[in-house]
């Protein structure tokens, strides 16, 4: 038993849910999510590289919301990335079904995934209702074509495509759009997400109907996006108070590594709330909702991969996921230390700027695989980080050497009240069994 399980593939999967505040009345929808992304990303990377190169698509059911996986059989890499599609049919994230909506009231959706060993790179902003259930696949497809080279006659192929444009594209190289908007919206817009958006459209519309001076206006548009916590010091004339609804920033997103020390990572997400329509945010921008690398800035071999969540337009102004990963390259101090700094400075920023500084930053470094002679190489260990300046971030992370997933919802702490940013790290050794 002992040689069999030797033999098995070695793996890492890390997700998260977003950054924000998560009610705890949510955080078991949120913590299955979670775990069932991790099982299907391990589904998958437990057949071991041998077995995907000869796959055509894999299906999986979580209590019938996670839609087919279908993967390309040119790399690995792409099936994983795809888990943020487990997201996307839960209405308990903010990807896909349940998304926050545009201010007109519709949903659209940010989508990346990248592949560390090629840089690989595909995007996809503001895809509207058709196309919002398929946006991983399309960001997908896109990075497939960047492996496969020039297409018909040298053009050289997108790697990032906006609004109907995506839907278009992807339709023609094969991609199935059955619903209108009109149809799709039906089953993209929960009532909940109904509802806050007829509260949030009321205040904003009310807003700009008084016309008064701008420094009036701006105080109540940053009422849409103040944080739980401001109105939890009271609950005065029986209302309710705002720690029920969750306040989730921005994307959801997977980092995945196999045996072989292959890593991708990818990102998915509604946008942040009355967003204006057209709108792309951190998910779909290259180095900063997403990252992936097998090779440090100076050409030596250094596996890590990101997601950012967030304060969007802060965290894509300083490349966010890239600064994260090549601060971890450069650093001996460890993931958690990058991730710190490289969140330090946009805490700052906000705060200079007066914008919200609620982000979340996950981190999975991997150490070099293992080659012995005659074998194939195979993975050491696994060291991942998160920190965040939100008032919670949900992560969740699986390993072959463990029993079951972890997921958790970090919360904030005193920490977080002295220095603005709380984190949690962890080592997940392959060499023996943790549980």
């Amino acid at each position: 038993m002992a040689g069999e399980a030797e033999q098995s593939p070695r793996f890492f999967v890390a997700v998260h849910v977003g950054a924000g505040y998560h009610a705890p009345s949510n955080e078991k929808s949120l913590r299955s999510a979670m775990k069932q992304a991790c099982l299907a990303a391990a589904s998958i990377l437990r057949k071991g590289l041998w077995w995907m190169c000869r796959c055509c698509f894999s299906s999986y059911s979580n209590t019938g919301v996670i839609n087919r996986m279908r993967w390309f059989s040119c790399h690995w890499n792409y099936s994983i990335c795809w888990n943020p599609v487990i997201f996307k049919d839960d209405p308990s994230t903010n990807a896909g079904r349940g998304s926050n909506l545009t201010e007109d009231g519709h949903v659209e959706c940010d989508a990346s995934v990248m592949d560390g060993d090629s840089g690989a790179f595909g995007s996809v902003g503001a895809v509207p209702g058709p196309g919002v259930r398929n946006a991983i696949q399309i960001a997908a497809l896109l990075a497939k074509e960047q492996m496969l080279g020039s297409s018909l006659l040298g053009r050289v192929p997108p790697i990032f495509l906006v609004g109907e444009g995506a839907r278009v594209w992807a339709k023609s190289k094969g991609i199935d759009f059955t619903a209108t908007i009109e149809e799709a919206d039906e089953w993209l817009v929960t009532e909940k997400a109904r509802q806050q958006w007829q509260k949030y459209r009321a205040m904003l519309d009310d807003a700009m109907a008084k016309k008064k001076n701008s420094s009036v206006e701006t105080a109540m548009l940053s009422e849409v996006k103040a944080q739980p916590s401001d109105s939890s010091k009271g609950n005065e004339g029986g209302q309710s108070s705002a720690l029920e609804d969750d306040y989730i920033m921005d994307t959801v997103g997977v980092i995945c590594v196999d045996t072989e020390g292959h890593i991708a990572s990818g990102a998915s997400s509604g946008g942040i709330a009355l967003k204006v329509s057209g709108r792309v945010g951190l998910a779909a921008m290259y180095g900063s909702g997403c990252w992936a690398s097998s090779k440090g800035p100076f050409g030596a071999p250094f596996i890590v991969g990101c997601c950012a969540t967030g304060a969007g337009e802060s965290l894509m102004r300083g490349f966010a996921a890239r600064e994260c990963c090549i601060s971890s390259s450069l650093s001996q101090a460890g993931p958690a230390s990058a991730c710190t700094k490289v969140l330090r400075s946009v805490v700052q920023n906000s705060s200079q700027h007066g914008t919200d500084k609620s982000a979340g930053i996950l981190l999975v470094q991997a150490d070099a695989p293992i080659t012995a002679p005659q074998n194939s190489p195979k993975l050491k260990a696994i060291e991942m980080a998160a920190s965040y300046s939100s008032m919670s971030f949900g992560i969740g992370y699986f390993g072959s050497s463990m029993v079951r997933p972890k997921v958790s919802i970090l919360r904030s702490s005193k920490l977080q009240g002295r220095t603005g940013i709380d984190h949690f790290e962890a080592r997940v050794p392959f060499e023996k069994s943790l549980h």
